[in-house]
């Protein structure tokens, strides 16, 4: 799915220029990609339309520790990338807690780096500033050993 995901992210620039679900599955299937995929990726499109931003827009930027059930619910490989992401600052406290509320809620008993990336994905995809862009770019092109500024 990432796959489908990164053509989507170079197709089109900004999160809103993506066409109708039925249009861009058609236009995913003729480029060469499963339908299982395109189904994934639009499955994680509709869910991305369906976030609600509000309920965090007052999160005061302070430190924030792990809560022992959020830990938990992370295995060693992406308990490391929240960490990165922690100090590298890249996520407001905003989109943090969002991240952590869909870690909470995803049906996977321990969550991997990969599905992690997928949640932050989907927190920062709508926003689409400089620092977000990286990101995006670091999670769907694997830009090994790149440093976020």
């Amino acid at each position: 799915m990432l796959d489908v995901l990164a053509y989507l992210f170079e197709a089109f620039h900004n999160a809103d220029g993506v066409p109708e679900m039925s249009v861009l599955a058609r236009q995913l299937s003729s480029v060469g990609f499963e339908q299982e995929e395109i189904q994934e990726a639009l499955a994680w499109l509709s869910e991305l339309s369906q976030l609600d931003t509000g309920a965090y827009n007052d999160i005061p930027d302070t430190p924030r520790w792990l809560h022992p059930t959020e830990s938990a619910k992370l295995d060693a490989e992406a308990l490391t990338y929240w960490l990165y992401l922690e100090q590298a600052r890249v996520l407001t406290p905003a989109e943090r807690e969002m991240a952590l509320d869909r870690v909470l809620a995803d049906d996977h008993d321990e969550i991997g780096a990969e599905r992690l990336k997928l949640i932050v994905l989907m927190v920062v995809w709508r926003k689409r500033d400089e620092l977000s862009n990286l990101l995006i770019e670091e999670i769907l092109f694997g830009r090994n050993g790149a440093t976020l500024h």
